[in-house]
């Protein structure tokens, strides 16, 4: 049973992450991030496409550095 939870929670750990992220009002590199998608098809397609795996938010979105390394790449 232990390790049924662990390899549970190793996938749902985002997911509780990214839902718990979602219940505040956004940062602002949220904001850049979001304000981003809606003039990149590439930038939103990700965003929804991290419904599928929450895990690539965290590449990504989750934290102000990662989101500017992202922007900058993708827009750069």
């Amino acid at each position: 049973m232990q390790e049924t939870f662990e390899r549970y929670w190793d996938y749902a750990q985002y997911v509780a992450t990214w839902t718990n992220a979602l219940l505040g009002a956004p940062p602002e590199h949220v904001l850049k991030l979001l304000s981003a998608a809606s003039g990149s098809p590439r930038i939103a397609r990700r965003f929804a496409n991290g419904f599928d795996d929450p895990r690539d938010f965290f590449h990504w979105f989750m934290s102000p550095e990662a989101a500017e390394s992202y922007l900058a790449a993708v827009q750069g």
